[in-house]
C-alpha cells in the first residue's frame, strides 16, 4: 500500500531571475555556442534557418521536463506565434556555460515518462530524499511481489489446483496476468488524471468507488460464461482494471483527507487509527459475506445482493464527501472569495459560502459557467491564439509590469466577459499564487468598471492596459497581507491552493 503526500510548491529565493533564465536564448552567440533548433510551428509555415535564427523568444514555457520557446511570427499577413521545443539544458546560465539544446525523440520520450512517473515540477517540488527513498522502494516492492507470486502458487497447489501444463495455463499465472493488466491501466490513468486529484479529490473519490463497483460486477460475470482460461482473463482482468484504478484513486485522495483531519500534526496516528477502523469493517464484511454465501452460490442470487449493496455503497460515499467539510481553497472558491473581498471588503466562512449555495458540487465546480473567469497556469499557446494583432503589444505590456514578479496576468475578452489567465514563473510559491489571484480579482473589477477605489476606464489601448495593471499592482502589494490574514481569520487554509496544476511554468522577457 503506497501513498503519495500532497506536494506544496517550494519557494526559492530567486526573485527577478527572468533575464538569467533567458540568457542562453537571447544573447549573442559565438560559433562554438551556436544553437540549432528543431521546431514545430503553430499557425505559421516553415521558415529558413536564417529566418529562424532571427526569432527571439518572448516566453519560455516548461512542460513535462522540456522547454518550449515561443516567439512572434515575423511573416507579414500571418499573425501568430511560433513554438520551438527543446530538451532543458543541463548547464545553468549563472555558471557561464551554454549547453547545446536538443529536440530529440529521447527527450520527448523521457518527458512523456516523467509525466507518468514523477511528480509535477520534479525535482523542485519534492524533498531531497525523494529519489533515494523511491529507488529503494521500487526494489522493495519488486521483491515483495516475487514472494507474493510464489505464495499464491503454493496456496493454490495446496488446495488441489494443478500447476502442471503450459505456463500460461497455470492458475497462478492467470491470476498474475489479471493483476498485471490492472497495473498497466492504472499507469495510464494516473498519468492523465493525477493533477485533478488535488483539485477535485472528493469527486474523484466518488468516481473511484463507481469504478470499483463496476469491476466487481464484471468479475461476478465469470460465473455466467463457459469456464476457460481466456474467458476467465476477459472478465477477471477487465474487472480488476476497474478495481485497481478505483483503489489507486481512493488511496491517493484519502491520504489528503488524513492530512486535513490531523489538526495537531498527528498525521501518522490518525492514519494508523484509520487502518484499524478499516480492519474491523473488513472483518465484519468478511463475516457477513460468508454468511450470505451459506444460502446460495447462484449467479442470480449473487447479482441480487450486488445490485442491492451497490446503491447503498455509493450513497454512503457521496454523504462521506459531503460531511468532510475541509476549508480548502479550490479554484471556484478562491476566485469567488477574491472577488467578494475586492468588491465588498468582506469574506464569508465555509459555512456561509455553502449556505449561500454559490459554489458547485463539493466546492470543486463552478455553479454557473459565467463564474469561470480565472485560469491558472495555462499553456501559452492556449491563451495566445495569434489571431489578434494587439496580442504582441498586450504581452509586452504585461511582461513589463510583472518583470519583477513570479506571476504574470494576461487579461482577455471572451464570450463569458472579461477573463484572466495567470502564468507562473518556475520559482512561484504558494504565496505568489495566492497573490496572483487577489491581483487578478482587482484587475477584473477595474476593467469591468465596477465601483472600486481603483477603478479605471475599460482598456482600449496598451497604454490604458498598462495603467490598469500598474495601479492594481500597487494595490495588490499593499493589501495582499490583509487579504490573506482575513482568509485565515475566517478559517480558510492558505497553505495550499487546490487546482489542477499540470506543471506549466513560464519565463518572460521585458524591455530592460
Amino acid at each position: 500500500m503506497r501513498r503519495r503526500l500532497c506536494i506544496q510548491v517550494t519557494r526559492l529565493g530567486t526573485r527577478g531571475r527572468t533575464q538569467q533564465l533567458l540568457a542562453p536564448y537571447t544573447g549573442t552567440f559565438t560559433s562554438r555556442q551556436f544553437l540549432r533548433f528543431q521546431s514545430s510551428d503553430i499557425r505559421i509555415r516553415s521558415t529558413s534557418d536564417a529566418e529562424t535564427s532571427k526569432l527571439r523568444p518572448f516566453a519560455i514555457e516548461r512542460v513535462g521536463g522540456r522547454e518550449c520557446r515561443i516567439s512572434w511570427s515575423e511573416e507579414s499577413g500571418s499573425p501568430g506565434v511560433r513554438k520551438e521545443w527543446q530538451d532543458i539544458a543541463s548547464a545553468l546560465p549563472e555558471s557561464g556555460e551554454i549547453a547545446v539544446p536538443t529536440n530529440t525523440w529521447t527527450g520527448r520520450t523521457m518527458s512523456w515518462l516523467g509525466q507518468m512517473f514523477l511528480p509535477t515540477n520534479f525535482p523542485h517540488s519534492v524533498h531531497r530524499s525523494y529519489v533515494p527513498f523511491h529507488v529503494l522502494q521500487f526494489f522493495e516492492t519488486t521483491l515483495a511481489t516475487i514472494t507474493s507470486v510464489l505464495c499464491n502458487q503454493a496456496l493454490l497447489t495446496s488446495v488441489g489446483v494443478s500447476a502442471e501444463g503450459s505456463i500460461f495455463g497455470a492458475v497462478a499465472v492467470q491470476w498474475i496476468i489479471k493483476d498485471g493488466a490492472g497495473e498497466v491501466a492504472k499507469l495510464f490513468f494516473i498519468r492523465r488524471f493525477s493533477p485533478y486529484f488535488d483539485s477535485h479529490p472528493k469527486t474523484f473519490t466518488l468516481f473511484g468507488e463507481v469504478l470499483g463497483c463496476l469491476g466487481s460486477g464484471l468479475q461476478i460475470a465469470t460465473l455466467l460464461i463457459a469456464p476457460s482460461p481466456g474467458n476467465f482473463l476477459i472478465c477477471a482482468a477487465g474487472g480488476n482494471i476497474f478495481k485497481l484504478v478505483g483503489n489507486a484513486i481512493w488511496f491517493t485522495t484519502h491520504i489528503k483527507f488524513i492530512r486535513y483531519f490531523s489538526e495537531q500534526g498527528n498525521t501518522g496516528d490518525v492514519a494508523a487509527k484509520d487502518e484499524s477502523q478499516a480492519s474491523i469493517a473488513q472483518l465484519v464484511g468478511y463475516a457477513s459475506g460468508i454468511s450470505l454465501l451459506t444460502f446460495s452460490h447462484t449467479p442470480a442470487y449473487l447479482y441480487s445482493i450486488f445490485f442491492l449493496a451497490v446503491p447503498i455503497h455509493l450513497t454512503m460515499t457521496a454523504y462521506m464527501m459531503r460531511v468532510a467539510t475541509f476549508e480548502l481553497l479550490t479554484l471556484p472558491r478562491i476566485s469567488g472569495l477574491a472577488q467578494e473581498y475586492v468588491t465588498r471588503g468582506e469574506l464569508p466562512s465555509l459555512e456561509e459560502l455553502d449556505k449561500a449555495d454559490r459554489i458547485g458540487l463539493f466546492g470543486e465546480f463552478y455553479k454557473e459557467k459565467g463564474d469561470r473567469w480565472l485560469t491558472l497556469a495555462p499553456r501559452v499557446g492556449e491563451v495566445l491564439k495569434g489571431g489578434d494583432d494587439l496580442e504582441p503589444e498586450q504581452w509586452r505590456v504585461c511582461a513589463e509590469v510583472f518583470k519583477h514578479d513570479r506571476y504574470m496576468l494576461f487579461p482577455q475578452e471572451s464570450h463569458q466577459g472579461r477573463t484572466l489567465s495567470v502564468f507562473f514563473h518556475p520559482d512561484a510559491s504558494s504565496d505568489d499564487m495566492l497573490r496572483s489571484i487577489f491581483h487578478a480579482a482587482l484587475v477584473r473589477d477595474a476593467l469591468q468598471g465596477q465601483p472600486s477605489s481603483i477603478a479605471v476606464d475599460a482598456p482600449t489601448s496598451p497604454v490604458v492596459l498598462q495603467s490598469t495593471l500598474a495601479k492594481t499592482h500597487q494595490h495588490a502589494e499593499s493589501n495582499f497581507t490583509s487579504f490573506k490574514e482575513t482568509l485565515e481569520a475566517r478559517g480558510w487554509r492558505t497553505d495550499e491552493l487546490c487546482f489542477a496544476d499540470h506543471g506549466h511554468r513560464v519565463t518572460w522577457t521585458h524591455g530592460d
